[in-house]
């Protein structure tokens, strides 16, 4: 198979080399995947290392696989796809971009026409990173001021985005007309809920550019409709991740204070890997209230069977902040 990514395998060969390691762990994305056989086996027949690739998802720099490393004795992790969140990490890793090697310039120029207003914001994931220049060139080209991201939270690079954290955008909302963003539904759905500003997504590998509007305003109604549930609900979970990028105890035990005061009944429920079948089983549970990846929230919504909230709409449920307040800060 021709990899269609740039894994960086000279760079993956001289790190096995430098920390002489004997036993690697692989951490790919699921769409990276298909093409994950042949990079373990190409790197044991260049190496002494014996290749582990790992099965479960991988959502971002905040999901390293610190657990199956550890059973699995392992000298390195090589994350693929994300950009790291911590800087120290129990185990070696090393964070590899999975550059992508497509042309912008068919999507590019699809989006001509749908581009709002003179000043753009511009952003992208990190496998289109490189080409931010091409983007920002193209659109001075018909007249138009584009403004790259800033670096900010956890973006690693100015113009990246990750579907988590979408400061860099905030950063410059003011001082958009609109924001363009390079890549899948994933990333500038997240940014619907985070800015108060049109965003316009272009896939590159699909050469669809859309105008989420539409989409925002439903995401607006159904996150409304779970907050309303949550006035009239009495028993709440609060989920904590054990996930080393997600674990956030502070908050947890903070939301768990507010919403007892309240006179509600609230516990915590532990997990590595939070989805709709773990959660199953809990039936006594109206409300979930997340600290873990702020996308389970989202995207997932539809597949669990009680409502789960974000941290600032539990806030809102509970009387402690101002639905307009939240839509003016960002949702996400």
């Amino acid at each position: 198979m021709t990899l269609s990514y740039n894994f960086e395998l000279d760079r993956v060969l001289k790190e096995i080399n430098r920390c002489n390691a004997k036993r690697i762990l692989i951490q790919i994305p699921d769409g990276l995947k298909p093409q994950a056989f042949t990079l373990a086996t190409t790197i044991e027949k260049n190496t002494k290392t014996k290749v582990f690739l790992s099965a479960s998802p991988c959502y971002g720099g905040c999901d390293i696989a610190i657990n199956q490393a550890r059973i699995l004795n392992v000298d390195l992790i090589v994350h693929y796809g994300h950009t790291p969140f911590r800087s120290e990490l129990e185990i070696p890793t090393i964070f590899l971009s999975a550059k992508s090697f497509l042309d912008l310039n068919s999507v590019l120029k699809k989006a001509e026409n749908k581009l709002i207003g003179h000043d753009i914001g511009i952003a992208t994931t990190i496998q289109h990173i490189d080409e931010l220049t091409i983007v920002e060139k193209h659109l001075k080209n018909l007249g138009l001021n584009a403004i790259i991201t800033p670096k900010e939270g956890h973006s690693y690079y100015s113009g990246q985005i990750i579907g988590c954290d979408y400061t860099p955008l905030k950063k410059i909302s003011n001082y958009v007309d609109c924001f363009f963003i390079i890549g899948s539904k994933f990333h500038s759905l997240g940014a619907c809920l985070a800015v108060n500003k049109p965003i316009i997504q272009a896939d590159p590998y699909t050469n669809e550019v859309i105008n989420l509007k539409d989409i925002r305003k439903s995401l607006i109604v159904s996150r409304y409709t779970a907050i309303e549930k949550a006035k009239k609900s009495n028993n709440f979970a609060i989920l904590l991740s054990t996930k080393v990028g997600q674990y956030d105890p502070k908050t947890a035990e903070m939301l768990k204070k507010e919403i007892s005061r309240k006179e509600k009944d609230v516990t915590m429920i532990s997990a590595d890997e939070i989805s709709p079948d773990s959660l199953s089983n809990f039936q006594e549970v109206d409300i979930f209230v997340n600290t873990a990846c702020p996308r389970l929230a989202i995207d997932d919504a539809a597949k669990f069977n009680n409502s789960i909230l974000l941290p600032k709409e539990i806030l809102v449920a509970i009387g402690k902040m101002e639905w307009e307040n939240l839509l003016d800060t960002g949702i996400l």
